[in-house]
């Protein structure tokens, strides 16, 4: 089940009325059954990952809290890792054992591969679940008693697939006592939902048709199809992303329950540093917890940050993928962060010398095209296999202005039409998000209109995202990218 499927907009008026009905204290009870069926539905045998995992890290959580030493929290910790390592990677290390072996002129036969299927989600309930034991073992909370309610928070519906990833100590405290239901909370929710809607329907699936074409045949193209393709992936994959964590916001909303963003506009970022701690916020936040600081951090010399800076993004590469090309996008990503870091207080003398203050509008907007156009090169590493993604880069780089005239460009959505449709969405969405920056602030402004406005508003963004489901010849693409991971 998912927030696109018919059966899912069967289940969540129903989930309502019956979990508003509970008495507050007992609403976990609501939160685990409701997660456990939506979580279960299309299979129900991958409800027994979710029991195992539970399982271990609950009775981690007592033993840590009774016995607070680093090795019970290793212990229970990597227990719980080594479950996302055998379904995410297991079959990624044989077949390069297997390719070693085959160096190496091994007689023996070949490793076979083993029959898995990786759950939706895995990694974030992983996490997830690993944020309650590092709070315990930090006394931010203590371990919780009620296993209802810690399976409630493992499962957690809204966010269970893709995140946003949830640390126990905000989580928790709201599924033993969820919020009393408020109009305006629940109108915010609502509003935040059918945003949702429409930057999935409308923006992200329409946008992935652009890269997808290019991308799919990718040595039919001359280099203006690239930079269209390349740009499209940047705001599909923030569209998509983002359409889920708003939806999953909006759901909790409507519990009385309130979760993080997950972007903070990470495309008006002037550094590659600062889109990265714009962007998915929840995943930033726990590499931050459990791998660079355990590491180090920043207290043991430069040097030595720039390596803990290296390893977050080569295992975030791997995070997304078992697969090279992830690995090569995560080392990309880091050697561009830290060259940023390392240039910083040079390019501060620069800007000294010749008398420029750095932080005027032109100099900021300069920054901000060029972090853009720098992180969509590098999403076509994390779309596309290195050797694609080789290729497709040297068109990018040996890029011919002429291309731009083709007329044929006109129709990379399929038609003109198309690509007139996916442009408007398109700048719907990036004006939409701007103005979200100060997302209080502009739900205030919103309010502030006539009711029949915000009716109507809403009314079409919904009718909007309907007709473009009845009006396409194609199945809809209900999936979102980040269940994969």
């Amino acid at each position: 089940m998912n927030f696109l499927s018919l059966s899912f907009y069967a289940f969540i008026p129903l989930f309502l009325i019956i979990y508003h009905g509970i008495p507050r204290q007992y609403r976990y009870v609501g939160i685990f059954a409701g997660s456990y069926l939506f979580y279960g539905f299309a299979n129900i045998k991958l409800l027994s990952i979710l029991i195992v995992i539970t399982a271990i890290t609950y009775v981690g959580g007592l033993i840590i809290e009774k016995k607070r030493c680093k090795l019970s929290l290793a212990t229970f910790f990597f227990a719980n890792i080594i479950i996302l390592l055998s379904f995410k990677y297991l079959n990624f290390a044989i077949t390069n054992l297997n390719l070693l072996r085959g160096i190496l002129h091994s007689a023996s036969d070949p490793i076979a591969s083993v029959d898995i299927i990786l759950p939706a989600g895995l990694s974030f309930i992983v996490f997830q679940s690993c944020t309650y034991l590092t709070d315990i073992y930090r006394r931010n909370i203590k371990a919780e008693k009620n296993i209802i309610k810690y399976a409630s928070f493992v499962a957690f519906f809204p966010t269970v697939l893709s995140g946003p990833i949830q640390k126990a100590r905000e989580l928790l405290p709201q599924i033993s006592q969820p919020a009393s239901f408020d109009a305006e909370r629940a109108k915010k929710g609502t509003i935040l939902f059918i945003w949702g809607l429409f930057e999935k329907i409308l923006v992200a699936n329409r946008l992935l048709i652009i890269s997808n074409t290019v991308f799919g045949d990718y040595t039919r193209y001359s280099s203006a199809y690239y930079v269209v393709a390349a740009i499209s992936f940047s705001l599909y994959i923030y569209a998509d992303f983002s359409s889920y964590s708003d939806m999953a916001r909006g759901i909790a909303m409507l519990m009385g329950i309130q979760i993080g963003k997950n972007f903070n506009n990470p495309y008006l970022s002037c550094t590659t540093s600062e889109f990265w701690n714009r962007w998915h916020i929840s995943l930033n936040s726990w590499f931050i917890e459990n791998i660079y600081i355990p590491l180090g951090g920043n207290r043991k010399g430069s040097l030595r940050k720039y390596v803990n800076v290296f390893i977050v993004f080569l295992i975030s590469g791997l995070w997304h993928g078992a697969d090279y090309h992830f690995a090569v996008w995560g080392i990309v990503n880091g050697i561009l962060v830290i060259l940023g870091q390392i240039i910083k207080p040079l390019k501060a003398k620069i800007y000294q010398k010749i008398k420029i203050d750095e932080n005027l509008e032109s100099i900021r907007f300069c920054k901000r095209v060029i972090v853009f156009w720098l992180i969509s090169l590098t999403w076509v590493f994390f779309s596309n296999g290195v050797m694609a993604s080789l290729k497709i880069l040297k068109q990018l780089i040996l890029l011919n202005p002429v291309s731009f005239f083709d007329q044929k460009l006109l129709s990379i959505s399929g038609t003109a039409a198309a690509t007139f449709v996916t442009v408007i969405c398109a700048y719907i969405f990036c004006r939409i998000q701007v103005k979200r920056q100060h997302e209080t602030e502009a739900y205030n402004t919103f309010s502030k209109q006539p009711v029949l406005f915000q009716t109507a508003v809403l009314g079409i963004l919904i009718c909007a995202c309907i007709f473009a489901v009845c009006a396409t010849d194609a199945a809809v693409n209900t999936q979102f990218l980040y269940f994969q991971f």
